[in-house]
């Protein structure tokens, strides 16, 4: 079942960030986040009742496009559960919610570490395609030299 994540969910939704990589969030935080109400998220929830997955989502129009874009920012699903269905069924979900809202299509982002390698068959697999580059510059504070404009 994919549902709206709920405020009880900000435990659960901690737990998988940091299997996602975002250690430093914990149910506190991640219940922020659920408040904030920026972007939409959903979860599975598996027969047993318990949180299995997310997806957070948001409609964008970059300045540079012509058009509206639904943009993921996490899809997770709990490593002990996975290839039960539940990333397939939020993809499913996200693609039904980009239609809703008018969007041209999805982006999302996913690492290039090894640990990532069966999200990168699993993307393709989904109708998703690698057209772009992304490229990331660390800010650890501003350097001499370099003024604000």
């Amino acid at each position: 079942m994919i549902r709206d994540a709920v405020a009880t969910d900000a435990a659960r939704v901690a737990e998988l960030l940091t299997q996602l990589g975002a250690p430093g969030v914990d149910a506190a935080e991640a219940g922020r986040r659920l408040g904030r109400g920026e972007e939409r998220v959903l979860v599975a929830v598996g027969p047993d009742g318990v949180v299995t997955g997310l997806v957070a989502a948001k409609a964008d129009l970059p300045f540079g496009h012509a058009a509206p874009m639904l943009r993921i920012s996490a899809l997770i699903c709990d490593a002990e559960r996975r290839r039960e269905g539940a990333a397939q069924a939020l993809i499913i979900s996200a693609k039904q919610l980009a239609r809703r809202l008018g969007c041209t299509g999805i982006e999302l982002t996913c690492g290039l570490a090894p640990e990532r390698a069966a999200a990168h068959r699993f993307y393709p697999e989904q109708g998703f395609a690698v057209d772009s580059y992304r490229y990331w510059w660390a800010s650890d504070a501003e350097q001499p030299g370099e003024e604000a404009p």
